[in-house]
């Protein structure tokens, strides 16, 4: 299972430095989907670690949470805010009619730097089990 884990957590590293592209180019919507994207498979690769199966196919970074929480993972209440956030940017930061309006004009520089900053501290979090990885 030490494999599955680190293919999740190894492409959510991808995926975050996807993220950091993005925001370089002042492209931050999809640099926020793409953080949201980075923590969700972070998080993914922990259930095999936490709760030593597979993990569900959601997207709802809290639900996420909420479930390894039970198999011992604990993260700060600043982390677990940022995944509230994260997770309405799976839609918010793709789709106009999530959004109110083109993602690409409402999306702002704070935002997105600030789900980049939540998938990064999580990926910190993670290479202290995985002894591995940075965005």
């Amino acid at each position: 299972m030490r494999e599955e884990a680190l293919m999740w957590f190894r492409e959510g590293i991808r995926d975050c430095k996807t993220a950091e592209l993005l925001f370089n180019a002042g492209v931050y919507h999809s640099s926020a989907f793409y953080s949201h994207q980075a923590a969700e498979k972070v998080l993914k690769s922990l259930f095999y670690v936490f709760a030593r199966r597979e993990p569900p196919k959601r997207h709802n970074l809290l639900e996420l949470y909420r479930e390894l929480k039970q198999h011992g993972a604990e993260l700060s209440p600043q982390l677990v805010d940022g995944l509230a956030v994260l997770t309405k940017y799976y839609a918010t930061s793709r789709y106009p009619d999530a959004a109110g309006g083109p993602p690409s004009e409402l999306f702002t520089k704070r935002e997105a730097e600030y789900a980049l900053e939540i998938a990064k501290e999580l990926i910190r979090l993670a290479s202290l089990i995985y002894g591995e990885g940075s965005c």
